[in-house]
């Protein structure tokens, strides 16, 4: 024990063998290629009257 900071004096722990360090290792796994896709746009949507709805929900609300 160190008497001048109280601390205890202790060899350093042994080092984790190669089976510990990589007991949660994957083989490197192959990256998905990223390429462009085709995709259908959806059918325009109707337009919401904003005013109303908010009155709405304010009306519920009460």
């Amino acid at each position: 024990m160190d008497m001048m900071t109280g601390k205890a004096i202790a060899e350093p722990p042994e080092e984790y063998g190669d089976e510990v360090l990589n007991a949660n290792w994957l083989p490197p796994q192959p990256e998905a290629a990223v390429q462009l896709q085709e995709v259908e746009h959806a059918p325009d949507e109707p337009v919401i009257d904003v005013e109303s709805f908010l009155a709405a929900v304010y009306r519920y609300q009460e």
